[in-house]
């Protein structure tokens, strides 16, 4: 049977829950949701989640300061930031921080967003990890 992938959603706007819910869903992921950086923030803390994708710009906490402070604590989500608005910059800034990619969420497409999440929800393949001990070894 294969792993159910967990997702996380934090963005403010209920269309883009509900819109990349519905996809990822569909696609055979289990769907959490946060409406506000926080709530977010705290599901984050407190569950296990194998990916989050975070909004850039929330009231309060944004996504900055939930990547920086996820990171912080250590949480083994990865962590993925939805922009819009041309907040290019500042998606850069996330990644800095930590965050593993950025996706721009008015993208009619949302198959790049779904095989990057994929990617990174199912982390380094077997074989990967094969070779990269192998070479440790050899250098031992």
């Amino acid at each position: 049977m294969k792993k159910q992938y967990s997702l996380l959603i934090i963005d403010d706007e209920p269309g883009i829950i509900d819109a990349y819910g519905r996809y990822f869903k569909k696609r055979g992921f289990r769907v959490d949701n946060a409406q506000d950086g926080q709530s977010g923030l705290n599901k984050l803390l407190d569950g296990e989640y194998d990916v989050a994708l975070v909004d850039l710009r929330m009231p309060e906490l944004d996504g900055i300061k939930v990547i920086q402070q996820a990171v912080e604590a250590d949480v083994s989500a990865s962590l993925v930031i939805l922009t819009g608005h041309g907040e290019k910059q500042d998606a850069v800034d996330a990644v800095n921080y930590g965050a593993d990619a950025w996706f721009d969420k008015g993208s009619e497409d949302m198959k790049p967003i779904f095989d990057k999440v994929k990617a990174l929800a199912e982390g380094m393949p077997l074989d990967d990890i094969s070779k990269a001990l192998a070479n440790l070894s050899d250098e031992a």
